[in-house]
Parts: C-alpha cells; structure tokens; sequence
C-alpha cells in the first residue's frame, strides 16, 4: 500500500525545514541543498532531484526512500557512481497522489546519519570549506565537529562520511569545497544546530552583512561589478564548488541561462571569495580532474534539473 502522507507529520515537518533553510540565499543557491527526515526503522522521506528546498510542501517535492537498504549498499561498499545512483533510485517507494519522482545523489550520506538532516550550501561554512586554512581553522572553533576532504557527490562522498557517521545523536560534517550538514533528532533540533554553527562562524569571523540577492533581467548589480573585478577567465579557471562547475559557465557568467538560480549562486561565490581575501586566507578550488568529472555529469544522466543534487 503507498504510503499515505495525509496519515502522516513527517512530510510537513519536512516541509518546514526545507522552507527554513531554502528561503535563505547565504545557506541555498538555486536547486542546491537537501532535507531529509527518517520514519521508522527503515523510511526516508528526502527532497527530489532537480527541486529546490523552498518550494518543497507536504504533498509535492520529496521522494520516500528505503533508507535501511542505501545503508547496507554503503557499509558493503558503494561500488561506482552509475551502479550507486541506479541503486539509490530504485528504492524509491510509491506516495499516494504523488508522481514518482528521483532521490538526489546525496541520497546516500543521508541515510547514514540520525532521524533528521539538514545539508545546506552554506556561504558561512563553505568560507572555512573552501580555504586551504579553513579546516583546520575549523576544527579550532569545532572541535566536536567532523571535516571531510573534498569528494565527490556520490559513493566517495558516501563512504567518506560513512566512516565518521553516527546513527544517532547530535552530528555536525564541513564537507570541503561543498557545504554543511546538520544531523539532529528532531526538526526544531536540527535547525537550531545548523543556525547556532553558521551564527558561530559569522560572529567568530566578524562575517559582513550577505548581499541582497535581487531579480535581474541579466547579472545582478552586485554580480556584474563582483565579475569585473574578477575577470570571467578567472572564474572560468579556479573553480571552488560542485554548483560552480555545474551552472556558472560562459553562458551565465554573460547573464544567461537560469538566472535566479546563476545569480544566487554567483553572489554565493563571490561573497565566499572576498571574505577568503579579507581574511587574509588562500582559496582552495577543485582540480582539473574534479572539474571534468562535474562536466561529464552535466552533460550525461544528471543533466536535466540538476539531478545530481
């Protein structure tokens, strides 16, 4: 029998989170991000591929997942990317007066940590993910915290966690050149964790006030007089993040393409970079070959929507 979200909390306390931390351009850019809650011993409710966290509700925008499985797939060993992700998808399970709908890639680490997770793309974190100093300047300010080295999104990024990850009890992971997460649980707990760290590293720093995020036929102000300082073969050349790869190529840096989505995360990107310089910090950006991957995957099975998020 489908599984009845009428019957249920679950997915309107999902819903509360994934608008808590969706409406926040400096802890979402565009589709980027996840929300997940457990139910039971072996459920998962998780946003869908390709969605964004702010318009998620109680009846649209999450897939029900056997999480229980995707945790046993994990500690046997992952396998590859392709394998990984058909496997996870497969575990979707049927919702009443839902169309079916794809799990994100991030599906996996999810499934290991306790009954609530909240992943954000965080500008705060990602200052200390995205620095050569950061984490280890990180680890100063939590010391409870766990810092994973950049992997992949994926099966890497699965078994990297997976060997740190706790099933239950307060959990917090900076997952480099990524984002944040935080894993609670309840709802209100979970939120509370990820706004008292992101808090922390805003006072702890001495952050500036995040720019406003406006709609713009083309790039934003901020965004436009941020690229010339810059230089499009700069921003072409030293990329810091998986969203970076994915949606902010020649296309949009000359203002096209998804513009809401292009010009949050711009702002994202360029707020991330002045505060490394100001800070007097280096910035870390992929390597060639963790850019490549990301151009493979644009091009192939999770293009379309984002699927990989």
């Amino acid at each position: 029998m489908p599984y009845d979200p009428s019957l249920d909390t679950a997915p309107e306390l999902l819903a509360r989170a994934a608008r808590a931390v969706g409406s926040r351009p400096d802890y979402i850019q565009g589709g980027g991000g996840n929300v997940s809650i457990k139910i039971g011993a072996e459920r998962m409710l998780v946003k869908a591929s390709g969605v964004q966290l702010k318009t998620v509700t109680s009846g649209s925008g999450y897939v029900l997942v056997n999480y229980g499985n995707i945790r046993r797939r994990i500690a046997g060993g992952p396998g590859g990317e392709s394998g990984f992700y058909d496997f996870i998808c497969a575990q979707a399970l049927p919702v009443k007066d839902m169309k079916p709908a794809s799990p994100s890639i991030e599906t996996g680490f999810h499934a290991l940590l306790n009954t609530v997770v909240i992943h954000t793309h965080s500008v705060y974190a990602n200052i200390l993910n995205m620095s050569a100093e950061g984490h280890a300047l990180g680890r100063e300010i939590f010391p409870g915290a766990e810092f994973i080295s950049y992997k992949s999104p994926g099966p890497q990024l699965c078994s990297a966690i997976n060997d740190r990850a706790r099933a239950s009890g307060p959990q917090v992971f900076f997952l480099a050149n990524h984002g944040l997460a935080a894993a609670h649980a309840g709802v209100e707990g979970a939120l509370e964790l990820n706004e008292r760290v992101n808090e922390t590293i805003r006072r702890g720093l001495s952050l500036p006030p995040y720019p406003e995020v406006k709609f713009s036929a083309g790039l934003s102000a901020y965004n436009a007089a941020r690229l010339a300082d810059y230089g499009k073969s700069f921003m072409l050349e030293n990329i810091l993040s998986p969203d970076q790869a994915l949606y902010c190529g020649p296309e949009a840096l000359d203002g096209k393409g998804e513009l809401g989505a292009v010009n949050e995360t711009l702002t994202a990107l360029f707020y991330i970079l002045d505060c490394i310089r100001a800070l007097k910090l280096t910035p870390h950006f992929l390597t060639k070959s963790d850019v490549a991957h990301f151009a493979v995957m644009k091009s192939g099975r999770y293009s379309g929507g984002g699927k990989g998020k």
